[in-house]
């Protein structure tokens, strides 16, 4: 049966969250028609930039959705230490014009980056995501929605309100909902930028497992220091090397977020999460523990559990679905 996302009674987190997971498929048109769940590929951008991609699905009647894909970010303590740098890129920020605003709006470089990369996709008969959405799904009927798991939800948070913007620039009539769903989304931007964004959209939600370390990058991300405890190794148990001192992940954890806090102080701007006020669902409340590979090294096991507690099919669990089965392409 054809459904929807965002409604305020209902906004069905798990059919979001399963375009969100579609998403890292590289064949999304075909794993949306196994599905069978009414909703079909309507524009898939033909290749990444840097990473990032995008395709946009449609019910059929009344909604279309943006489904960005998340980072690739193989889970290690290398690719922890070098996803700040590469893919969130949060040591840097930049000003944030979808609108500008006298508060002083900032989301980080990676952000930015990664909208511009974004913006930039085509699909095979040279169409752009807001070119498509702008010939297709324009009507007093219509809602228009984003979604995205990890940082595909980090880039789903300054995807919507540059969509928005252009919308308004350009003088095109608004959808009737435009709602947007994220799942372990890190931070995009701070404080000035959050509250744009909730005011913006009023329906949007963000979803993150209480014990998931990547939606607490990098406004809360101490509270890693404490995960996990068994049949996981805490992080103050494990030691590691960082750069070129051999310190336990919990210290290592807390000097990259010591690194942070000195680059707010440089940029003059804190990272702040959206959905402040409503919207923020924490799911795994019970923080459950996966099991791991004992066999494994320490900060192995310690990763796999960081995994776990993060993939899409865990979040797709948390609301009583199975993994997306990508077609074969």
């Amino acid at each position: 049966m054809t459904t929807t996302i965002g409604n305020t009674s209902a906004p069905n987190p798990g059919l979001a969250m399963t375009l969100a997971a579609t998403a890292y498929c590289s064949d999304p048109a075909t794993t949306l028609n196994n599905l069978g769940n009414g909703w079909t590929a309507v524009w898939a951008a033909t290749t990444d930039i840097n990473g990032n991609i995008a395709f946009i699905a449609y019910n059929g009647s009344s909604q279309y959705v943006v489904a960005i894909r998340g980072s690739l970010l193989n889970f290690s303590w290398q690719a922890f230490d070098n996803w700040f740098i590469q893919d969130l890129n949060v040591y840097k920020q930049t000003a944030w014009t979808y609108p500008a605003s006298d508060a002083q709006p900032m989301v980080s470089q990676g952000s930015s980056d990664g909208l511009t990369d974004l913006t930039q996709l085509v699909n095979a008969s040279g169409q752009t995501i807001y070119q498509y959405l702008t010939a297709n799904a324009i009507g007093s009927d219509i809602s228009i929605g984003v979604v995205g798991h990890s940082l595909g939800g980090n880039l789903a948070t300054v995807f919507a309100p540059w969509l928005l913007y252009q919308l308004q620039q350009n003088n095109i009539a608004l959808p009737t909902l435009f709602p947007v769903l994220t799942f372990a989304a890190p931070t995009a931007g701070n404080a000035a930028f959050a509250a744009a964004y909730d005011k913006s959209f009023p329906y949007s939600w963000r979803y993150y497992n209480e014990i998931d370390v990547v939606p607490m990058a990098s406004d809360s991300l101490r509270s890693a220091e404490q995960l996990y405890s068994a049949p996981a190794p805490e992080a103050s148990s494990i030691e590691t090397t960082y750069k070129k001192l051999t310190v336990t992940l919990k210290d290592a954890i807390g000097l990259i977020a010591d690194s942070i806090d000195v680059s707010e102080g440089t940029n003059g701007s804190i990272y702040t999460q959206t959905n402040q006020s409503s919207g923020s669902i924490a799911l795994n409340t019970l923080k459950t523990i996966y099991p791991v590979d004992t066999s494994k090294p320490l900060t192995d096991q310690w990763f796999d559990q960081v995994a776990s507690q993060h993939v899409q099919s865990t979040y797709l669990s948390f609301f009583g679905l199975p993994p997306v089965a990508c077609a074969a392409n």
